[in-house]
């Protein structure tokens, strides 16, 4: 329980009216059960580091947020007093679209985000699920977020050029630059990338941007076999041709995305989504040598542009909260893309093992997946510990992205590290030695 004089500090800082710290109002900060006992929202940097000044000398432990959208990920906190949201973060400090750079601040969303970009013509080349729902650019940074577009563009590591942090005992830190060609030093802001606000909490950050290609088609195609759609998906990687995306569709999310977006698709197949973005006549001549590879090994499909591409792709990079029900686990899985066939065929022989209903969308140019689970809780365990263990055969990793508290207590949410747990442990006691940032979550 947190004294009254501790509250009233922290109230002074920011003030009432950015202090939540009625129980009606805290419940919407709850991570797995835990309930912080007060939620600040500074205004500026300057008050950030104050509070985590104050959380030091006090011994406090902090959870930095965003939206919230990505509460789920992680382990239960071991700890929260403080929540720090970064919603009244949310000023975009500086566009400079002759020298394609942008700094803003933590909490602004990455669709306003894009939206004053795109009024240079201009983009964040980011696709991360929650766009809509207001995923915050400190958040898609903490959370290392991306969608089907990193096989063109990459992940955010490859647009982040500069951050500004406010530490654990709250001095600031500041890395990177303004400028794209930055090699002087350690790249210490990819440090933060991906370390779910337990390092420090990002308040500003500076990327490089793309400008918005001109026109885009979408190519979505079925295939006999898994082992046809695989074929097509090797002799687009080692063609000549730019793709911006390419996602595999395990039968069960391909029938569900025909049906929602009203494509004739057949049934009960794996499904491959091929995307290119760029100049009109170079999509076109893309497109053509495309569809060429893949009805030589049997696909049928269809393009598929404007509003209707655009929603079919919002529905891929969301469809685990949007299509499957909210009693759900959500998995992340990560292999080499030769291991792709083996890993869709291992979870289809489980899903059939043990009644479990399973959608998968995997970044064929990555090896990533996502994966979703739907079925009773005790056979959702049994397939999780035998799909993680066969994914570690492959020398691949395996996460738990989302699940009810009651499955997150029997199945360990980040599986073996192996020899990087020591290091991330030497990493955080040098950031944090007090353990105060969301304290348990990650180590």
């Amino acid at each position: 329980m947190l004294k009254k004089s501790i509250i009233k500090n922290l109230q002074n800082i920011v003030g009432e009216k950015d202090t939540y710290l009625k129980k009606e109002s805290l419940n919407s900060f709850n991570i797995d059960g835990v309930i912080p006992e007060i939620a600040l929202f500074p205004n500026n940097v300057e008050q950030v580091s104050e509070i985590m000044k104050l959380a030091s000398k006090e011994s406090l432990s902090t959870i930095p947020m965003g939206s919230g959208t990505k509460l789920a990920l992680g382990n239960k906190p071991e700890k929260a007093d403080i929540v720090i949201s970064t919603k009244n973060l949310n000023r975009i400090v500086e566009h400079a679209a002759s020298d394609l750079v942008a700094t803003t601040e933590s909490g602004v969303s990455l669709k306003n985000f894009q939206a004053e970009l795109n009024k240079e013509n201009q983009f964040l080349a980011l696709d991360p699920p929650h766009a809509e729902r207001g995923a915050t650019i400190g958040g898609v940074i903490a959370t290392n977020d991306s969608g089907p577009e990193r096989l063109r563009y990459g992940t955010v590591r490859e647009f982040l050029i500069g951050l500004k942090i406010v530490q654990a005992d709250g001095s600031i830190f500041k890395g990177g630059s303004k400028v794209v060609k930055n090699v002087a030093g350690y790249d210490m802001p990819k440090l933060y990338v991906g370390s779910l606000g337990t390092l420090g909490i990002i308040v500003e950050s500076t990327f490089r941007l793309y400008p918005v290609p001109e026109y885009s088609e979408t190519f979505l195609v079925s295939f006999p076999s898994l082992e046809k759609c695989h074929d097509v998906v090797m002799s687009l990687l080692s063609s000549d041709l730019v793709l911006t995306s390419l996602e595999i569709l395990n039968p069960e999310l391909s029938n569900s995305l025909a049906r929602s977006n009203n494509l004739d698709l057949e049934d009960n197949k794996y499904s491959l989504l091929v995307g290119v973005r760029s100049v009109k006549k170079a999509v076109k001549e893309q497109m053509s040598k495309v569809k060429t590879i893949c009805n030589q090994s049997g696909g049928k499909g269809d393009i598929i542009v404007g509003a209707q591409e655009e929603e079919l792709w919002e529905d891929v990079r969301n469809f685990p909260w949007k299509i499957v029900n909210p009693e759900k686990i959500i998995l992340k899985a990560g292999v080499l893309v030769t291991d792709i066939p083996k890993v869709l065929g291992n979870i289809d022989e489980l899903s059939e093992k043990s009644g479990v209903k399973t959608y998968v969308s995997t970044r064929a140019g990555s090896g990533v997946s996502i994966i979703a689970m739907e079925g009773e809780d005790s056979s959702i365990v049994n397939m999780v510990k035998s799909l993680r263990a066969f994914i570690s055969e492959q020398r691949g990793h395996l996460v738990i992205q989302e699940a009810p508290s009651a499955i997150k207590s029997e199945i360990d949410v980040w599986g073996d590290i192996g020899s990087g747990r020591v290091i991330m442990k030497k990493i955080k006691s040098n950031f944090d030695p007090d353990n105060l940032l969301n304290p348990g979550r990650y180590i």
